[in-house]
């Protein structure tokens, strides 16, 4: 016992044995044990790495390389756990190595401090072959390296068409990664056009033999200076990550986007134009830049090569338009209406249009808001003025008996069909004149889509032409039936203006104002006079200059070209003047008028009461008395006879449809407003 004290004494007092060269296999007895290294580490934080073992690493391109070559501080055991951390991959990857140094993951800045060492790509002992990466288990391995620092990028690029067959380094590159953008290239970004060519050729000879890459390389080489602008390379348009199909809806509809942003004044005229507006609110078949420029191999249209020049402008228009001839191709895609230097014709149609709808507007708006100011104020003098409780929504009804006969079947019929087109054409019409409107792709949609819903604007249109003629016809039968045609033409129970109609007019202003009594009208007043002939010309301007946007092909045989630009035109503005006319004048006179409120469905029952055309037209009341005293109500629709009441059922489906329409309008005059603001 006294022995074996003195011994473990003289151990204790001996110097430490020196440190031991570490041999192969060494290694292993710790760091093959996971337990071991529990009961040696001091803070009990072991991470996966810290356990290797020489069958782990049997499989990998390390499996022959022995520890302490890659781990060079660690000669000795024990060693130092900061020195072990050192790994020195250029002793044997010299290449590589001067490739990292000067790459974006090299060190940098001041402290020469490393972005990612080769471990934080690579692994740290589970490195995987060279032969792996082109896998796909080996592309996945690299996105979950890449998405450690680069966590936004990997997450859109998982929707990208290279998601599952191209690895991150195909295109930035492997140790040679360049920021992007690269000031090496003046911040142009021919280092990644040059990756996407290698593998896309066809497309990259195209490219870079035209005005973008072309421009791209001398500006990137400093032979061309950089303007507002840098020349577009493919993720210009085809954008960085999350790169979509060719044939990807969303895609066609952002590149378009893209190509506005450097062209700007071509963007705007592309907006405005049928093309531009269908691709916004999700038109397929409209054609969008690349379908005219090309998408790769663009030229400008200086070049006699350029899909746009006049030698094959028709050729290009053919690609959708393939009957296309005559004066087709002379439409100007991107002529701007504003700009009178450019286009005079157009500048003096457009300004000539636009001062007939704000004309429209202030005129007729002031007349409404002035009539209803006197009504009011009429109304408050006359209490009597009033509805009494229990009387008809119909105002034309209001009074009670006797009635009279006011429009017959076929002005009826036609009335109905005037509202039910308007309507479906001024729905499916909106949302390509607000296209830049969140609403209309909305709107778009939920007609089906701009193809159905062209389809629908286009049967509306040609119903109005059907109804125009059938209109027509009964009136020209009329006419020549007519025993005193003069009288129906040009007397006082005439549709046509007379100056009596300006007389009126004058009065009615003065009335506004209580300056005297308002005017008393025969059969039709003076608005209802601009009524109706504002409707007939507007089916001739809008129904006309929509027939040549529909059959441009047929008309472009014997129309020039400008003449499409012109009815696009005439057709959106136009319509704006008959949808604004129809919305302040005419729904004002059916519905808001205080004394109307909230409907006059005479055009839909056909009839009067004598009491309200005493108060709408007493100059045609005064003879209705006359003629219809004594005589017997006529069950048939004729004008001016004596009528019975009628059914309740036409009294409600009136009074359904028409705050039906009232409601619709309402709404449409909301997105109209909405629409203005953009």
């Amino acid at each position: 016992m006294v022995g074996v004290l003195l011994v473990a004494a003289l151990l204790v007092g001996a110097p430490p044995a020196p440190a031991r060269t570490q041999g192969p296999g060494d290694c292993e007895r710790c760091h093959g044990s996971r337990e071991f290294l529990l009961r040696a580490a001091s803070d009990r934080n072991i991470g996966a790495g810290l356990v290797v073992t020489r069958a782990a690493l049997s499989g990998g391109p390390h499996a022959a390389v022995a520890c302490v070559a890659c781990h060079t501080g660690v000669q000795e055991f024990p060693h130092d756990p900061a020195r072990a951390r050192t790994v020195l991959c250029a002793r044997c990857h010299a290449a590589q190595d001067s490739l990292w140094l000067r790459g974006v993951h090299g060190p940098h800045g001041p402290s020469d401090s490393v972005r990612a060492t080769c471990s934080a790509c690579h692994g740290g002992h589970d490195i995987a072959r060279s032969g792996f990466l082109p896998t796909a288990a080996g592309r996945a391995a690299m996105r979950q390296a890449c998405t450690r620092c680069h966590q936004e990028q990997v997450r859109s690029s998982r929707r990208d068409v290279h998601a599952d067959s191209v690895a991150c380094t195909r295109c930035h590159g492997a140790h040679d990664m360049r920021p992007v953008p690269d000031d090496a290239t003046r911040r142009v970004d021919v280092t990644l056009a040059r990756a996407c060519t290698a593998c896309h050729a066809k497309e990259g000879a195209a490219y870079w033999s035209d005005v973008h890459g072309r421009t791209a390389v001398r500006q990137a080489s400093g032979a061309e200076p950089i303007g507002a602008d840098t020349a577009a390379t493919c993720v210009s348009c085809h954008g960085e990550h999350g790169i979509r199909h060719a044939n990807d809806p969303a895609w066609r509809f952002a590149v378009a986007d893209a190509c506005t942003r450097c062209h700007e004044r071509y963007g705007a005229t592309y907006r405005d134009s049928y093309h531009g507006q269908a691709s916004k609110v999700g038109s397929l078949r409209a054609a969008e830049c690349a379908d005219c420029h090309n998408a790769h191999g663009v030229l400008p249209a200086s070049d006699s090569s350029s899909s746009v020049s006049i030698a094959n402008r028709m050729t290009t228009c053919r690609r959708c338009h393939s009957t296309a001839r005559g004066g087709f191709a002379g439409y100007r895609p991107h002529a701007n209406p504003r700009s009178r230097a450019q286009n005079p014709l157009l500048f003096y149609v457009w300004l000539f249009m636009n001062v007939a709808l704000f004309g429209t507007m202030l005129v007729w708006g002031t007349h409404t808001l002035l009539w209803y100011r006197r009504t009011n104020i009429e109304r408050r003098r006359r209490p009597s003025a009033h509805a009494p409780p229990g009387q008809p929504l119909d105002a034309a009804l209001r009074g009670g008996g006797p009635y009279v006969w006011r429009f017959n079947v076929i002005f009826r019929i036609v009335h109905a069909m005037v509202v039910i087109t308007f309507f479906l054409l001024v729905i499916t019409g909106l949302p390509l004149r607000f296209s830049c409107t969140v609403w209309a792709s909305s709107l778009m949609a939920a007609l089906g889509g701009a193809h159905r819903a062209g389809l629908i604007h286009r049967a509306a249109g040609a119903f109005v032409f059907g109804y125009f003629g059938l209109y027509a016809g009964y009136v020209t039968l009329r006419l020549w039936k007519s025993r005193d045609r003069r009288r129906m033409l040009i007397g006082k129970d005439s549709i046509v203006f007379r100056t009596q109609d300006v007389r009126d007019a004058w009065q009615m202003v003065q009335w506004f104002f209580g300056r005297g009594p308002q005017p008393r009208f025969g059969r039709y007043s003076y608005m209802e006079k601009f009524d109706y002939f504002a409707e007939l010309w507007g089916v001739g301007a809008i129904g006309f200059t929509g027939l040549m946007l529909w059959q441009p092909v047929f008309f472009a045989r014997f129309f020039p070209g400008i003449l499409f630009n012109l009815a696009i035109i005439i057709h959106s503005y136009e319509a704006m003047i008959a949808t604004a006319f129809i919305f302040i004048v005419h729904f004002f006179n059916v519905h808001l008028r205080p004394d109307k409120w909230p409907l006059d469905a005479v055009m839909a029952t056909g009839r009067a009461s004598l009491a309200y055309m005493e108060e709408e037209h007493p100059l045609l009341a005064e003879e209705l008395k006359a003629t219809m005293a004594g005589k017997a109500p006529n069950p048939h629709a004729v004008a001016d006879e004596p009528a019975p009441p009628p059914p309740r059922w036409m009294n409600r489906i009136a009074a359904v449809t028409g705050m039906l329409m009232l409601g619709i309008g309402l709404v449409l005059i909301g997105l109209i407003l909405w629409g203005s603001l953009c």
